[in-house]
C-alpha cells in the first residue's frame, strides 16, 4: 500500500503535550498556594472573632468581625447563658450599632422551643447582663422604621407580631399615644404582652412623642422556659 503524506499539520501534534504541561503547572500551583489555605481551616474560627461553633463573641476582635459581616449569632438554647465565654461584662449593657456605614445587622438568635429562634433585621441591639448571665436583648427595627412616624412603627408592629410572637396592637393605638404625649408633654410608652413564637418571651415596647415620631424595640427575655 502506498504511503500518503499526513494531512495533519505538524503543530497540531504538539497540542496534547502542551495541555498536559498546563495541567501539571496548575496542580503544582494549587499545591503551593491553595492547599495551605484549605489546611488552615476557616479563618474566623481560628481566632477570637467567633467561638468554636461559629457563634459571635464580643471581644474587640469579635465586635470588629460583627461590623464586617453584619451577621451576629447568639446561641440562647440553654439559659442561663454565661457572659464570660462571650466576652460580655458580668453586669451591664453592651450596644452593637449603629453600623459605621449606616447598614443594618442580621441578628440571629437560636432558642430551644418555639420556632427555634429568629432572625432580626436591626439597626442596633443591646445585650443586658446580670450576675454573669445574659438577661435581655433589646432589638431595634430596621433603619427605615427605627425612628419613624407613628404610622411607620404601627405598620412594623402589625407586620412583625405573628413572626416574633408578641401581641398585635389595634389600629389607632399609636395615634392615641401621640395625642397623650401632646397632652402630657412627655414621651408616652406602651408594651405589648409577650409571646413565645421564637422560643423565648418577646414583647414590643414603643415610645411616642408629641411631634408624632415613635421608637420601638423588641425585648427578648433570656430565661429558662418552665
Amino acid at each position: 500500500m502506498p504511503d500518503f503524506p499526513s494531512r495533519i499539520p505538524e503543530w497540531v501534534r504538539w497540542i496534547p503535550a502542551v495541555v498536559l504541561s498546563l495541567l501539571i503547572v496548575a496542580v503544582v500551583a494549587f499545591a503551593l498556594i491553595g492547599a495551605p489555605r484549605l489546611a488552615a481551616g476557616p479563618g474566623p474560627a481560628a481566632t477570637d472573632e467567633v467561638d468554636a461553633l461559629n457563634f459571635s463573641v464580643f471581644t474587640d476582635e469579635g465586635l470588629a468581625f460583627v461590623d464586617e459581616q453584619r451577621m451576629p449569632r447568639l446561641d440562647l438554647r440553654e439559659p442561663p447563658v454565661e457572659t464570660a465565654p462571650l466576652g460580655l461584662p458580668a453586669d451591664g449593657e453592651l450596644t452593637i450599632g449603629p453600623h459605621p456605614q449606616g447598614l443594618d445587622y442580621r441578628l440571629v438568635l437560636l432558642a430551644e422551643d418555639g420556632a427555634g429562634g429568629a432572625r432580626f433585621t436591626t439597626t442596633q441591639f443591646t445585650i443586658a447582663t446580670e450576675a454573669g448571665a445574659v438577661r435581655e436583648l433589646r432589638i431595634q427595627p430596621p433603619r427605615e422604621v427605627a425612628a419613624g412616624t407613628f404610622r411607620d412603627i404601627e405598620a412594623f408592629a402589625v407586620e412583625s407580631a405573628e413572626r416574633f410572637g408578641y401581641a398585635p396592637i389595634a389600629s389607632g393605638t399609636l395615634l392615641e399615644l401621640v395625642l397623650a404625649a401632646q397632652a402630657s408633654g412627655e414621651i408616652e410608652t406602651l408594651s405589648t404582652a409577650a409571646g413565645m413564637a421564637i422560643g423565648l418571651p418577646a414583647a414590643l415596647e414603643i415610645g411616642c412623642g408629641a411631634e408624632g415620631l415613635c421608637e420601638a424595640a423588641i425585648v427578648v427575655a433570656v430565661e429558662a422556659v418552665e
